[in-house]
């Protein structure tokens, strides 16, 4: 994005003029997961300090100041992309979702948030009265939702740039359910990059008994730091390479898990990870200091079997399900009927 990556999120508008907006500048590593967009939208803090001059009678405090002028929202036609190739690839999602509508579906339009252009659409007894993919909301059953949006810069507004695709499907009862997140052309601001996660959901039992995520990136945590692995293929490549059929996913996935695990048993072997001991707590609310060490001998033998016993899991379950995780991500979203 050159220099317009470097303004950062620049000029956010605030809905309330009668609030201080503070944006707390945040950043989040992601596992094939949801993008940064979540955090960039929870870093907003509200400080209802003008209640304290109101209380004090001061009036004019309030009607001196400067009212902004929100930023009129237009239709998806109406936006200049960056990048034409992806501005079609947004037009074209978004006549598809609106294809795939009916008045079972409900949805918020396109709103101007933070530096967010998005709409969202969702059905199901479980989903959220707004659609939002939510970590309180995120594994109730019966909820379909669908999240679209672009980004921009508020002095260059209606330019727009990147392409961001969420999905969320959990079934009524039992079954495995698929979140899908994609994101392209967003810069500092969400990255590029997708990833599916699955739940297994046992009747009625509202937490997951299993879990397996693919992607374009696999981390795998150890201690304080990780171990990472990223295919280095384009993020549309790599993500076609999983959508013929569920055979082709199960193969590439377990590909994928075969090649971290070697990772993280080759830097374990080589004494290439380091561990750390917290330090004692000082308070104020202040983490304890993790001092990095070498891992001795017997803490490498642990965390070796920790990781073979971890693969053979995520392997099994890729194995034994890959046709009902198949069937969740394609009832998240159609796409291989879509996507190209």
């Amino acid at each position: 994005m050159g220099a317009d990556e470097n303004r950062g999120q620049a000029e956010l508008y605030n809905p309330y003029p009668s609030v201080i907006l503070i944006y707390v500048d945040t950043d989040m590593i992601t596992r094939n997961s949801y993008p940064k967009k979540i955090v960039a939208k929870k870093g907003f803090c509200f400080v209802w300090s003008v209640l304290l001059f109101i209380m004090l009678g001061c009036h004019s405090l309030t009607s001196a100041a400067a009212t902004p002028t929100p930023q009129p929202i237009l239709g998806v036609d109406e936006l200049h992309f960056k990048d034409s190739v992806i501005g079609q690839r947004f037009r074209s999602l978004d006549g598809y979702i609106h294809g795939m509508m009916d008045k079972t579906w409900r949805t918020t339009s396109y709103q101007l948030i933070g530096n967010f252009y998005e709409s969202r659409w969702c059905s199901g007894a479980g989903a959220s009265p707004d659609c939002q993919i939510a970590e309180v909301t995120y594994d109730n059953h019966n909820q379909h939702v669908l999240d679209l949006y672009t980004l921009f810069y508020s002095q260059d507004y209606p330019q727009v740039f990147g392409l961001g695709f969420q999905s969320l499907w959990v079934p009524k009862t039992a079954g495995w359910g698929a979140s899908f997140s994609f994101s392209e052309g967003g810069g500092r601001v969400v990255g590029e990059g997708w990833g599916v996660n699955f739940k297994e959901y046992r009747d009625l039992n509202v937490r997951p008994e299993s879990i397996l995520s693919l992607g374009n990136s696999y981390r795998y945590p150890i201690y304080q730091s990780s171990i990472d692995y990223s295919s280095g293929l384009p993020i549309r490549k790599d993500l076609e390479l999983y959508l013929a059929n569920p055979e082709a996913m199960r193969d590439r996935g377990l590909t994928q898990i075969h090649a971290l695990a070697q990772k993280v048993k080759d830097e374990i072997s080589t004494h290439q990870v380091m561990t750390c001991d917290l330090q004692p707590y000082k308070g104020g609310g202040i983490p304890p200091e993790c001092k990095s060490r070498s891992m001795t001998t017997i803490e490498e033998y642990a965390e070796l079997a920790r990781a073979e016993t971890y693969f053979a899991n995520q392997e099994q379950l890729l194995n034994d399900h890959y046709q009902d995780m198949y069937a969740a991500w394609m009832s998240a979203f159609p796409m291989n009927q879509y996507w190209h």
